[in-house]
């Protein structure tokens, strides 16, 4: 869950990143305007960064851990490493803070109205089962003015967000784990100046939930965010992203649950909108690919808009949400994977206008980087990020400092075509799922327009969809949808199963591939066979024509109808086989041919294969 420094010990990097020392812009913004590295530094002996946030002299607090200290033998567990940094990152104080003997981690930390900072973290002694969340209050000097645990035996705790309330009370947000069950626990305490715990509440909607940000309500009480869901061995019919309205107290006032079964859809970030709103940064699976989501809503918590963002098949991981002045900026971990199956990660800025539309991605790279931390925007309009780095064979806590971006303002694209990411879709009645309807652009670019496109089903008995693309089943049957969208079309087609079908519910038994890896010559094919062993009956059966086949790479290499791996061109991809609620997958290798290349298609009878030769 990311607390210690074997978080990312355990991170392999392969070796040509290794070998990379620079720093720099990595990838242009589609507008012409970008931001530029100003500065970056690496802190600590071994470090790992968790947070930093902009203080009111214009410099920086950061926070993460060390291993390393003023005294032999200090090196022997790991401290809380608080960090105040000036205008150019230069270190002004640092602290190197404990509460018991093992391991501590300071995650985040917030200015107080005196000047002063409340740092938030975990401490764990090794005689302890359980982390502690662990309170610094320190002066505008560093000095240690109090710093307390508070234990909770049914969780390991984790903090998410913290606030200073008008009576310089603090209400801390965090996730619990209750670890031998692999329950999640939303929390919020409130402390007073002193760190004395004012009042406790624990929140539970599904059974396994936590909270990630936490901020002031613009009508008064708070707004916190999150996941709620079951846990990680249970069903994952239940996935929703939750924003859930407090009052003073704590009490809930009213929540939202966004579910949508096995997404994983988790909100990281909330800020309030120009409108008197709030836009909130989100993420989760879509065809088996995570996404980034930036939805809008009002006070009440509807949606007013949502917007979907991908790279192509690279992995962004935007875990925090700033205002800037032409929209909104997602700031986190960019990473990208070649076809050799080699993953690089960047820290990356993705901006958006007010109205959700893409504005640039910007991706800045620097030595191997095997954790991106809560990033956090600058008081000139730029963005500061923290992380950790590899330096030969040590982990470094590295920030870097990015410039705001230029003033250019994005050149009108040419629509050329709009489309559904899905062919089809299938639910149960009563059932919803969510599309991503996207705009191609003459130069190449997409664009989500999910929210703004007009959505018809073609039978509303058969299913309806609401004005964000979502697709609800009535009853058995099949019909299409069809949105238009400045005068162009697209269609998914639509299947509706009777609200008893186990189509999607796992099978009671292990379906298997034939092998757990494959190797293929570019240009040629090979017969795949997928079967289920049943456990009632003990028996074996072949079902590879009853599944469904996906491939991360299609254009490297992809499964037709009959089974049949087709290679197209050098290179690493994973394949899926689905049946039903369950699945299972394979990594392929696209390899060279030894002899002239051949051209394989599969002919229309069976799997039998027509073969020339050039």
């Amino acid at each position: 869950m990311g607390r210690f420094l074997s978080k990312f010990l355990t991170v392999c990097m392969t070796a040509s990143l290794l070998m990379y020392c620079g720093v720099g812009f990595d990838q242009a913004s589609a507008d012409g305007t970008q931001s530029v590295v100003e500065w970056t530094r690496d802190y600590g002996s071994i470090s790992s960064g968790e947070s930093v946030i902009s203080t009111s002299d214009g410099g920086y607090l950061a926070t993460g851990n060390v291993r390393g200290g003023d005294k032999v033998g200090d090196d022997s567990f790991q401290k809380a490493y608080v960090l105040k940094l000036n205008a150019k990152g230069q270190v002004k104080w640092e602290q190197k803070l404990a509460h018991s003997y093992s391991s501590n981690t300071a995650y985040l930390a917030t200015e107080t109205k005196d000047g002063g900072y409340l740092v938030l973290g975990s401490s764990r002694s090794e005689f302890e089962s359980k982390d502690e969340l662990y309170m610094i209050r320190l002066d505008s000097s560093g000095n240690v003015l109090w710093d307390k645990a508070m234990e909770d035996n049914a969780i390991d705790s984790t903090p998410v967000s913290v606030i200073e309330t008008d009576d310089g009370s603090f209400l801390i947000a965090g996730r619990g784990i209750v670890s031998w069950i692999a329950y999640e626990q939303a929390y919020i305490l409130k402390i007073d100046a002193n760190g004395n715990e004012v009042w406790y509440n624990k929140y539970s909607f599904t059974g396994s939930d936590f909270f990630t940000d936490l901020i002031p309500a613009n009508d008064g009480g708070y707004i916190a965010i999150g996941h709620a869901g079951m846990a990680e061995y249970e069903s994952k019919d239940y996935d929703a992203m939750l924003i859930l309205k407090l009052d003073e107290q704590g009490k809930e006032v009213w929540s939202k649950q966004r579910v949508d079964p096995r997404s994983q859809w988790t909100a990281y970030s909330i800020v309030s909108s120009e409108d008197g709103g709030y836009a909130v940064l989100s993420r989760k699976n879509i065809n088996d690919k995570k996404s980034v989501l930036l939805t809008k809503i009002d006070l009440e918590g509807q949606v007013q808009w949502e917007k979907t963002y991908r790279d192509g098949d690279n992995s962004e991981m935007y875990t925090r949400l700033v205002r800037i002045k032409d929209g909104y900026a997602m700031l986190g971990e960019h990473m990208i994977t070649n076809s050799l199956n080699e993953r690089k990660s960047q820290y990356g800025v993705l901006r958006v206008n007010a109205n959700g539309g893409l504005i640039s991605r910007e991706l800045f790279k620097g030595p191997p980087i095997t954790n991106v931390g809560k990033a956090g925007g600058t008081a000139d309009g730029g963005f500061i990020f923290p992380g950790t780095v590899l330096r030969g064979d040590k982990y470094k806590f590295q920030v870097m400092k990015l410039s705001p971006p230029g003033d250019q303002t994005p050149g009108e694209r040419a629509l050329s075509s709009i489309s559904f990411n899905d062919k089809e879709k299938k639910m149960k009645a009563g059932a919803s799922v969510s599309t991503v309807l996207q705009a191609v652009y003459a130069d190449g670019s997409k664009e989500d327009l999910s929210s703004a496109a007009i959505y018809v089903s073609g039978d509303d008995a058969i299913a309806s969809v609401d004005a964000l693309g979502r697709i609800t089943g009535n009853q058995p049957g099949q019909t299409y949808v069809e949105a238009t969208y400045e005068g162009y079309n697209a269609r998914i087609d639509v299947t509706v199963l009777p609200e008893n079908t186990d189509e999607f519910d796992p099978v009671n038994g292990d379906i298997m591939l034939d092998s757990h890896e494959y190797s293929v010559s570019e240009g040629s094919m090979l017969d795949l066979k997928v079967t289920l062993y049943d456990y009632v009956t003990h028996e074996t059966t072949d079902i590879t024509k009853l599944v469904t086949f996906t491939s991360n790479h299609p254009d490297i290499a992809e499964v037709d109808q009959e089974g049949n791996l087709i290679g197209h061109k050098l290179g690493v991809t994973r394949i899926y086989a689905q049946y039903k609620g369950s699945r299972i997958s394979a990594e392929v290798q696209v390899v060279r041919a030894a002899f002239p290349q051949e051209k394989v298609q599969p002919s229309m009878e069976n799997s039998e294969h027509s073969i020339t030769t050039e």
